[in-house]
């Protein structure tokens, strides 16, 4: 992260602890703290389906180009960020709140709050091993590094069971987001299932190096042999000009036949 917006983070959080000091600053950070308290968890779900429906899509090879797969991991970064610093916020409110202790961030229970905990555990360790991805790959071990990051596909999972069984009941917009997420993922998936039965021969750089060479190889014989025909044609013509010296049948010998035809004393006879 640049020098610069770790400073802009920590001159934000000074000025809204200073703010939060004062009665309207005190009222703005508890409207805040209100909204933060029932929608961080939303928002952190949506943020996690964007990471896992980008992330599937990032390595399609039959409908998205290279261009569009770039931009999908970069959706698929972001949007692991974000739902990251959201469920922060939600685990911050809630324990602000009185509606958690700090144990159950790190001890998951039986319940709902227990899946909200193991979920969270998992998306740590699946943004600490997206940070060591590069480690993974020099080392010569990437199928190590998709196994931990394959974690995703339960943490998701538990996220939405905690999101539909904790606390009060869930608003119908918000069943329709899950629903709605749901789906996106697992259209996602299918897609990937299908790149992965049938996958699009995609040439890489380098790959028709080989075939290039062939090519260019069997050219430039070809045109030798153009080029030696030609010679021989020209060398046919000059020495038709010249009168043909070589052994024929009318001169098995080789002795210049008169261009006037056969006759006197180099006719053979039979």
């Amino acid at each position: 992260m640049p020098t610069w917006a770790l400073r802009t983070v920590l001159v934000g959080a000074v000025l809204v602890l200073v703010g939060a000091a004062t009665p309207p600053g005190a009222v703005v950070a508890n409207n805040v703290q209100y909204f933060l308290s029932f929608y961080a968890g939303v928002f952190t779900l949506l943020a996690m389906t964007g990471a896992v429906m980008s992330g599937l899509l990032a390595t399609d090879r039959l409908i998205l180009g290279i261009r569009h797969r770039v931009w999908a991991q970069g959706v698929h970064r972001a949007s692991a960020v974000l739902a990251m610093a959201m469920v922060v916020a939600h685990i911050a409110v809630k324990v602000l709140g009185g509606l958690a202790t700090p144990q159950q961030i790190v001890v998951p229970g039986v319940g709902p709050v227990g899946l909200g905990t193991l979920a969270f555990e998992l998306m740590v360790l699946i943004v600490i091993t997206g940070m060591m991805r590069a480690r993974f790959a020099f080392r010569g071990h990437p199928w190590m590094w998709r196994m931990m990051h394959a974690v995703s596909y339960i943490s998701w999972p538990l996220a939405i069971t905690h999101g539909l069984t904790a606390g009060r009941v869930a608003a119908n917009w918000v069943v329709l987001s899950y629903v709605m997420s749901v789906g996106g993922v697992a259209l996602a998936l299918l897609t990937r299932l299908i790149v992965v039965v049938k996958p699009r021969d995609v040439r890489r750089v380098g790959d028709d190096v080989g075939e290039r060479t062939v090519a260019r190889e069997r050219g430039m014989a070809a045109e030798r042999a153009r080029e030696r025909a030609l010679a021989g044609e020209r060398a046919a013509v000059r020495d038709g000009d010249r009168g043909n010296s070589r052994a024929t049948v009318a001169d098995p010998r080789g002795m210049r036949v008169p261009r006037g035809g056969r006759g006197g004393d180099t006719e053979v006879f039979r």
